[in-house]
């Protein structure tokens, strides 16, 4: 069974207050784009356990493939719930940057499960897809969103709460930045001045104008000032160098440039595919991982 894993950025995200478990409730708009990891997964009725193996691609550090490893998380959860036996062999094409803000290791865990599920004939009814909801959210946040269909989810509670969004035309080529710096999402959290209640409200009021926009299929020069991420504001040294590839991006003409989740991913839409390619060239002078991609909806 192989399994496309794809990447998110968020378009929106604000902290709207903390849980008494230290987990921080927020609202944001997720999209997913054509950027993937790939999962190939076998059974061996032979064998017993979870195998895990990695091929990576140049530029992404080390991977544990052990027993912390998101991937084999899911798939030990799955087969506790699920009541597998057999051994699960699992190859990951690793591509999405790590710590990057794009969600690669939630959407290789929302991926295994999805995979396993298929794999083993299993009919996801109602029930079974709230046990995979209740899996996918004690491995991580934002987990349950790529257990969802849908390409666009206001996310609210800890990412968890989805409500799929509906645009009604494809938004542009987005042209994304990975400037090879690792940030804790951890770090970027615990980091973060705290904004006053009003700046909050006056920002989750732009969310619902920006959904609205999106939804309408208005232009990007109508909600490229809509966009906003409250993680950036987060004080940390690493952050100068997100916000020169922002800065760098916006000069070279993309719209909307703005930082994915945690960091360190920048992401700007352009006009065309020619203008993303000739934007990539352009970039090529920067040591950076560089993407042409748009969102898979």
């Amino acid at each position: 069974m192989k399994v496309q894993c794809p990447a998110k950025v968020n378009l929106f995200l604000e902290i709207t207050g903390k849980r008494p478990d230290g987990y921080h409730r927020l609202a944001t708009l997720f999209a997913k784009i054509n950027l993937y990891d790939v999962l190939d997964l076998t059974a061996d009725p032979g064998k017993k356990g979870i195998e895990l193996s990695i091929d990576a691609a140049p530029g992404i550090p080390h991977i544990s493939a052990g027993p912390d490893n998101l991937i084999v998380r899911a798939a030990e959860a799955f087969r506790k719930a699920f009541g597998v036996g057999q051994r699960i062999n699992i190859l990951l094409t690793k591509r999405i940057p790590v710590g990057a803000g794009l969600g690669g290791g939630s959407s290789d865990a929302a991926g295994t499960l999805l995979g396993l599920a298929k794999l083993f004939d299993i009919k996801l009814d109602a029930k079974k897809r709230k046990i995979l909801h209740k899996i996918a959210s004690g491995l991580g946040a934002d987990v349950p969103f790529f257990l969802h269909p849908a390409t666009f989810c206001v996310g609210t509670g800890i990412g968890d709460r989805l409500k799929p969004i509906k645009i009604a035309k494809s938004l542009p080529y987005m042209v994304l930045i990975y400037p090879s710096v690792h940030i804790s999402t951890a770090d970027s959290y615990r980091n973060l001045p705290k904004p006053s209640r009003a700046d909050v409200l006056t920002r989750l009021s732009q969310l619902d104008k920006l959904v609205v926009s999106l939804k309408k299929g208005r232009p990007v020069g109508d909600w490229e000032g809509l966009l906003f991420n409250r993680l950036e504001s987060s004080a940390l040294p690493a952050l100068a160098q997100v916000a020169q590839a922002r800065r760098i991006l916006a000069q070279a003409g993309a719209r909307g440039a703005r930082m994915s989740g945690s960091g360190s991913s920048v992401f700007g839409f352009v006009s065309s595919h020619e203008e993303g390619d000739r934007l990539l060239k352009r970039l090529g002078a920067y040591p950076w991982n560089v993407f042409l991609t748009c969102c898979n909806g």
